[in-house]
């Protein structure tokens, strides 16, 4: 079984969490549906848990985070998928939030710039090959 979330302690300024900057799009746009099982009850736990504590503190990144590391397309920190497009998509959302890859924010201090992206239309320019448009609940 793949590691879930790797929870690191707050001594030392580790993150709680580690999102890579696409996935904060995906987290509100998420209705259940994923890759597998797996995959879907590790994004489900983790959007639960930023919902329930704001101020949980994440590392926003360009590469494999705590929700791939449930995918089942992760070849050790490579999307199967197309890791470029990916990373792309993750790039395009950090110069949008104005945030560099391995920053360390609390999710409350992001959440207004998220949904003001979301709500600016420019959020096509990341999500607009998604293969998940159909049934995210941005794009509805």
């Amino acid at each position: 079984m793949k590691r879930l979330t790797s929870r690191m302690q707050k001594a030392g300024g580790f993150p709680d969490l580690t999102i890579r900057a696409h996935h904060l799009l995906c987290m509100r746009g998420f209705q259940g549906y994923g890759y597998s099982e797996e995959f879907t009850e590790n994004l489900a736990r983790i959007i639960n848990e930023i919902m329930a504590d704001p101020s949980v503190s994440i590392m926003i990144v360009d590469s494999a985070d705590d929700i791939c590391m449930a995918c089942p397309f992760l070849d050790g920190l490579r999307c199967l998928r197309d890791e470029e497009k990916i990373r792309s998509m993750d790039r395009r959302v950090l110069e949008l939030l104005n945030l560099e890859s391995g920053c360390m924010v609390a999710f409350h201090d992001i959440e207004g710039a998220l949904l003001a992206l979301i709500n600016s239309g420019r959020v096509m320019e990341i999500c607009g090959g998604c293969s998940w448009m159909d049934v995210c609940l941005i794009h509805r």
